[in-house]
């Protein structure tokens, strides 16, 4: 563990050594001006300094009598070493000591002007620099540079929709240039700064920075404009704030990430917005008898690597998986064949279908010992879910804060072994770990799968890359913070009308008029473009195995592309 301890700590020295010399470039540039500025100005105010001193020893010290220019050009002919010599000879050591010292004064001028306008010049060459202002219209404005926006920034540009990322460093704008990021210099939080991002003229601006500054940049777009602002906040109360403040849409990002982290272990399918995403023309009733949610398959679920059809979901649970939801965002319709690796299971029907696949995937749940690492944010959101379904962890931190939950607090670092003994991980049946940080979050599922090598362990990854560290660990499941955020921002999105709904997905009521017939024989003709989510007897929905016979005027509901959906209509 000390060697990971090390590893990690030069590989943050590294990143932090190359940003400072980065920095630094820019930091030499602005150098340069403020030198060679105030070398003019001295040699300026040096000049008309010494004009009357020069006039005054002439006389006092030569007997000769100059004018106000010859006392200036004299100046400058000694400092800069031109000399021609005028006012030569002089005969008084006092005007021989004033010229000597002029020209060594002047030597020392031109080698430092000399210098600093080739540092500049060489530097304006070799160091670029980020446009500060863009004449976009039409555009989505992001007020700061994450992981999830990164992923977000791949699906509008799949849907050629211009857009900018605003850096109120000039050293961050260029680096994210050089990654291929539009960007600019400009601060979001300062009206300035949204005139330079052209935001009256942007189709929504994505406030994406910390909590406060989302709403500072809230009030100052919606005192200037009317453009629509997307929030992403941390809580439910700073949502209202932002709300509040004139947010249009708000993404709750860190409550949504606790919930969802119990919901995994729990067998529960958590509740999504994805009928959003697709066109549907179904009556408002059976919406409502219908449960939109998803589940996350982990990398050690028993079901992983077996395709859809080799666990016989449909079959068993009678709910229909209606997309995968995966890693890089994409959404794809499934077939039987479709491996369960790693996946997210957008499933749809009936509540008890979908809690039944839940139960049925989900693996063995909590356990009646659970230690949660953290009461952050996300750890206090991850305890409520905890309660709900009677479970009452404990919880360790760094830090004495109060439960907002029922549950243990031991007080210490998680990393530790002996504060891990204290929380008795050894007879846990789950470890949460919710830390803020991905190097303490993978530190303490090492100590926890070492202290106890069958414990189910749930982990947070704020960043993407540190998903495979995670597992490395022992984690056996990772729920990674910037593709969560990436998921509510896409339905956000799609919500206000920024982002077309997907193309290849609707849902329609139709009524049977053909011929009576099975439902896996329908299935196999339609080669898996078409889903029968289920039939509407009585105005009650149910999930038809395959061996049911659909009869004439039965009433179903069909997921599926729009041109299956017509074949399906047509029976052909």
């Amino acid at each position: 563990m000390k060697y990971y301890k090390k590893l990690l700590a030069r590989r943050k020295d590294k990143n932090s050594d190359f940003t400072e010399r980065k920095s630094r470039l820019f930091r030499v540039t602005d150098y340069s001006q403020w030198l060679l500025f105030r070398l003019f100005s001295l040699f300026i105010i040096i000049i008309i300094a010494l004009v009357p001193l020069v006039k005054y020893m002439m006389l006092v010290f030569e007997g000769r009598e100059i004018t106000i220019g010859q006392a200036a050009i004299f100046i400058v002919q000694t400092i800069t070493t031109t000399g021609y010599g005028e006012l030569l000879p002089f005969n008084s050591y006092p005007m021989m000591g004033l010229s000597i010292i002029l020209m060594i004064s002047g030597v020392f001028m031109i080698f430092m002007i000399a210098g600093t306008l080739m540092a500049t010049l060489i530097e304006s060459r070799i160091v670029p620099k980020a446009p500060t202002v863009t004449k976009m219209t039409g555009h989505v404005v992001f007020t700061k540079y994450n992981e999830t926006i990164s992923r977000t920034i791949q699906l509008i540009k799949r849907n050629n929709i211009p857009y900018v990322v605003a850096a109120v460093e000039q050293p961050e704008a260029v680096e994210l240039i050089e990654r291929g990021i539009h960007c600019i210099n400009a601060n979001p939080s300062h009206q300035e700064g949204l005139n330079r991002l052209n935001v009256d003229k942007a189709q929504v601006v994505v406030a994406s920075s910390d909590d406060t500054e989302n709403i500072n940049i809230t009030l100052g777009i919606t005192t200037m404009s009317r453009t629509p602002v997307l929030a992403v906040m941390e809580n439910d109360k700073r949502a209202q704030l932002a709300q509040a403040a004139g947010a249009k849409e708000v993404v709750i990002l860190e409550e949504t990430l606790g919930r969802q982290l119990v919901n995994w272990i729990c067998a529960d399918a958590s509740p999504t917005e994805f009928l959003q995403l697709i066109d549907v023309n179904v009556s408002s009733n059976i919406i409502k008898q219908l449960k939109p949610s998803i589940i996350h398959i982990g990398s050690r679920n028993e079901f992983s690597n077996q395709s859809i059809g080799e666990v016989g979901i449909r079959n068993k649970t009678g709910a229909t998986i209606a997309a995968i939801w995966h890693t890089d965002g994409a959404i794809t319709t499934p077939s039987a064949d479709t491996k369960l690796n790693e996946s997210t299971l957008i499933v749809l029907g009936p509540s008890d279908s979908v809690d039944r696949l839940a139960s049925y995937i989900g693996g063995p749940g909590p356990g009646e010992h659970v230690v949660l690492v953290g009461a952050g944010r996300v750890g206090q959101e991850a305890g409520k879910e905890l309660n709900r379904v009677d479970i009452y962890p404990v919880v360790i931190d760094i830090v004495n804060r109060p439960l907002h939950f029922r549950g243990k607090l031991v007080v210490g670092d998680a990393t530790k072994p002996h504060i891990l003994h204290q929380a008795r991980i050894e007879e846990a049946d789950t470890l949460i770990v919710t830390l803020n940080n991905d190097s303490l979050n993978t530190f303490t599922v090492l100590a926890g799968r070492q202290l106890n090598p069958n414990i189910n362990v749930v982990a947070r990854a704020v960043q993407a890359e540190t998903v495979d560290r995670l597992r490395q660990a022992g984690a056996n499941h990772v729920l990674s913070e910037s593709l969560l955020g990436y998921q509510l921002l896409q339905v956000a999105m799609v919500r206000m009308g920024i982002l077309p709904k997907l193309s290849n997905y609707v849902i329609r009521e139709l009524v049977w008029r053909h011929a009576p017939i099975k439902i896996e024989t329908l299935a196999i003709r339609h080669k898996g473009f078409i889903k029968i989510i289920c039939i509407i007897k009585d105005d009650k929905l149910f999930e038809p195995t395959a061996e049911y016979q659909l009869q004439q005027d039965d009433l179903i509901v069909v997921l599926g592309s729009p041109q299956a959906i017509e074949r399906l209509a047509a029976f052909k």
